[in-house]
């Protein structure tokens, strides 16, 4: 962990802790440098200075998440935000949805449906059915067990556009700003609408919407955190593994309803 002037390179602040001048001392004299020394993340010592010239800085003031014993994630979309980490997978999950919805739109897409979504918490799956934009609720407990679930009560299960023609260099645009370049889905999808003469029309996928954030909280999984210091609340979220896929249908012009 790095303290001091803040890291420019974004793979060296993948996760931040912001502490107290009093509490960072504590862990150096008690000889827990674990949590001084990991080079994947950085300690921010309270008060914060604002950098006008330092975007991530400004973000985090922004969002009020410079309070003493916060663990922060970085959003693997856009590197110079970060995430409260108890709400980071939830928080990045929906934004990994609406980019993949913003993306199909640009490929001239009519309808983007969620017909499904799976929700594995600790290695134990709950599924979600949808049937015409809303939560089966014949499935026994699906919706008792999911109304406090923050992507379930926000993921919007249809959206639907008026069609047209593939914008590519605009779709293309989105997914290296938002860092999807690698997403199978979506280069599956965008080399599929670059074929004329036979255009794609329906395509159903699976998407885990939680691979990108997962990979940037096992770098806390590292490092012990006194619940004294952070919370009992970051103990219980970094414990929980948590995966949200969903199963979606896309249909794009001359497509049967």
């Amino acid at each position: 962990m790095t303290m001091g002037v803040f890291p420019e390179d974004p793979s060296d602040r993948r996760a931040l802790l912001v502490l107290e001048q009093h509490d960072i001392e504590n862990f150096s004299r008690k000889g827990e440098t674990q949590l001084l020394t990991d080079s994947l993340t950085h300690v921010l010592a309270c008060p914060i200075i604002e950098d006008k010239g330092n975007q991530a800085l400004s973000n985090i003031l922004e969002a009020g998440l410079n309070r003493p014993g916060t663990i922060l994630i970085q959003n693997p979309f856009n590197l110079d935000e970060y995430a409260d980490a108890v709400d980071a997978i939830e928080q990045f999950a929906l934004a990994k949805h609406m980019f993949l919805s913003n993306f199909c739109q640009l490929l001239g897409a009519t309808k983007v449906s969620v017909t499904q979504l799976d929700i594995v918490t600790n290695g134990e799956t709950q599924t979600i059915k949808v049937n015409g934009g809303r939560l089966d609720i014949s499935a026994k407990g699906s919706v008792e067990q999911s109304v406090n679930d923050n992507v379930c009560s926000q993921l919007s299960l249809i959206d639907e556009f008026g069609g047209g023609d593939p914008n590519l260099e605009a779709a293309e645009k989105l997914l290296r700003s938002t860092r999807l370049s690698g997403d199978p889905n979506m280069r599956s999808l965008l080399q599929a609408r670059k074929v004329a003469g036979n255009p794609l029309t329906r395509r159903t996928l699976t998407v885990n919407l939680s691979t990108e954030a997962n990979k940037n909280l096992k770098v806390l999984g590292r490092l012990k955190l006194p619940a004294a210091t952070f919370g009992v609340e970051y103990e219980s979220a970094l414990k929980q593994t948590k995966i949200y896929t969903l199963t979606l249908e896309v249909l794009f012009p001359g497509a049967p309803e």
